[in-house]
């Protein structure tokens, strides 16, 4: 009887007979309950990590994503000045450590870095507004030279760059196919380069060691980034005609010179090997390539490789020179198995032996230039730590660049050397990958190996904005909140609010810690693994 009374006066609006709060429970701390408490700690991703560059992939990508092209190319060139040319020729470290490969496939981090790198193409760097009366000369308009000018120039620095060649680009216009980097891309870039930062670029301008100290007389400091000037050639073939260097024929064959020869022999294995034979092919010529390792051992980059061996380059794998005769007008090149003794190739039986008009050295490069007695000289690139990649020459000359702002204690935007690389990197495991579908990269378009033997032409094709929407909604933005706002969806305290206008990725997600009982619930269930739980003091 009681309970129908109860029910009646409910239905008649009277609730003085139940146990209900007249206030929020707002006013009921039970954050005090906890023994744990969550909080947001950013972690690089392995892509930066594997980055050279130290490039904040995840975060201008995430720019990308909310329709910020401007801000993402901005962000971009705060690290890597030349984004246009690495978008094309790095053999992207920073994909071979994404963790979407563990899911499907990488994330096509290169083509859209190239992407960037176009749209910022006809756009100017942003420069330093104040100019500094400190002049600095850089040696050599290669990648280094340049990385370390404009990082110089950016901060209001009067930078002069002497090069030897015609043109400025080094490597990457007398050393790099016009397939891989096609020269209006490379000659926008530098240009805009050099307009951007108001760099004194003065080619046809040899420096050699001897003219240093007149030099240090009208500059503060100086860099030396000159790169590797020739090809390592054995000893016993440098009195041959018939044997040339890699680098020498690449640059020969960049300027537009007429290459005697019909039939060459090529030893080596890495990029200059297979980008002067594949350019060989495309003037027509018959080539070989003969290296003494395995093609899966040669360090040339892998879609270097692929694309060879689809253009029917013929590479001869565990092979050696042995001897060269060069008595009559054609080489007789004696080819003997490589015998591998504990790491060391040695020659074993003999193969046969080919003819050949030219052979051709890939087997490394080197520098006649000695800077014994200049102490004071800032080393980079190539010169300095022997060759690499172009990141790693872009790289070498902002530490360079670096060394002189500290020097003059000048402050950077951005410090590689101050921006040390976290020791804290999100591991696929700890990515919590529920919520996402497998979406394979996209394929890029090739031209075909028919038509690319046949002439110079770029070979990758570029994305187009549906496909580079599709590769940006790809990237798991490791270890970077995206205020995506799952962690808001299951706490079970409504202790969570997201922040979706702040732009500081460690400030979108907000604890109420007066009403969060620290279940984990949150740290359990971020994609990206960047909530973490601390105990409570």
């Amino acid at each position: 009887m009681t309970h129908l009374k109860h029910v009646q006066a409910i239905q008649n609006g009277d609730f003085r007979g139940l146990p209900i709060s007249s206030t929020s429970t707002a006013v009921n701390l039970t954050g005090s309950w906890k023994f744990f408490r969550p909080h947001l700690a950013s972690k690089d991703s392995p892509c930066r990590q594997a980055c050279p560059l130290n490039i904040p992939i995840a975060a201008y990508l995430d720019k990308l994503a909310s329709d910020k092209p401007a801000e993402a190319l901005a962000l971009l060139r705060d690290y890597n000045p030349m984004p246009a040319v690495t978008g094309r020729v790095c053999p992207h470290f920073c994909q071979s450590a994404c963790n979407r490969q563990e899911f499907d496939e990488a994330v096509l981090i290169g083509d859209l870095e190239r992407y960037l790198g176009d749209l910022g193409l006809e756009n100017r760097h942003q420069s330093s507004t104040s100019q500094r009366s400190e002049k600095i000369a850089v040696i050599g308009a290669g990648p280094a030279g340049l990385s370390a000018a404009a990082f110089l120039a950016r901060q209001g620095l009067q930078v002069t760059i002497f090069e030897k060649a015609p043109a400025a680009g080094g490597l990457l216009r007398y050393g790099i196919p016009a397939y891989r980097l096609p020269r209006a891309i490379l000659d926008l870039e530098i240009d805009n380069l050099i307009t951007s930062y108001n760099i004194d670029l003065q080619c046809n301008r040899n420096i050699e060691p001897a003219e240093l100290p007149k030099l240090k007389k009208d500059y503060h400091n100086i860099i030396w980034a000159p790169g590797l000037q020739r090809s390592s050639l054995p000893l016993p073939w440098h009195a041959i005609p018939q044997v040339m260097g890699a680098l020498e024929v690449l640059t020969a064959i960049n300027q537009g010179e007429e290459i005697a020869g019909q039939s060459f022999i090529i030893v080596g294995g890495g990029n200059a090997a297979l980008d002067t034979a594949r350019s060989l092919i495309r003037l027509g010529k018959q080539v070989e390539i003969v290296y003494r390792r395995t093609i899966a051992e040669m360090p040339a980059y892998q879609e270097e490789k692929k694309q060879a061996l689809e253009e029917g380059l013929l590479i001869h794998e565990e092979v050696v020179v042995k001897t060269i005769d060069s008595s009559s007008k054609t080489l007789q090149i004696d080819l003997h198995q490589a015998q591998n003794n504990d790491g060391q190739i040695s020659s074993g039986d003999f193969l046969r032996t080919v003819t050949a008009d030219y052979l051709i050295a890939a087997i490394g490069q080197k520098s006649d230039l000695d800077l014994d007695g200049h102490d004071a000289i800032i080393k980079a690139g190539d010169f300095d730590h022997g060759a690499a990649s172009v990141a790693e020459a872009l790289a070498s000359g902002r530490r360079a660049a670096e060394t002189i702002l500290d020097h003059l204690e000048i402050t950077p935007k951005i410090n590689i050397t101050n921006d040390q690389k976290s020791s804290t990197i999100v591991e696929y495991e700890q990515l919590h990958l529920d919520y996402y579908a497998k979406k394979p990269a996209i394929s890029i378009p090739e031209l075909d190996s028919l038509i690319r033997k046949e002439n110079f032409s770029e070979i990758r094709q570029a994305l187009n904005q549906e496909q580079i929407r599709s590769e940006i909604e790809r990237c798991f933005h490791c270890g970077s909140c995206t205020s995506c706002g799952i962690c808001w969806f299951f706490c079970p305290d409504v202790a969570i609010a997201i922040d979706r206008e702040e732009s500081d990725p460690d400030k979108r997600v907000l604890f109420d810690y007066d009403h969060c009982k620290g279940c984990g619930q949150c740290a359990a269930i971020c994609p990206r693994g960047v909530i973490e739980m601390e105990e409570d003091n």
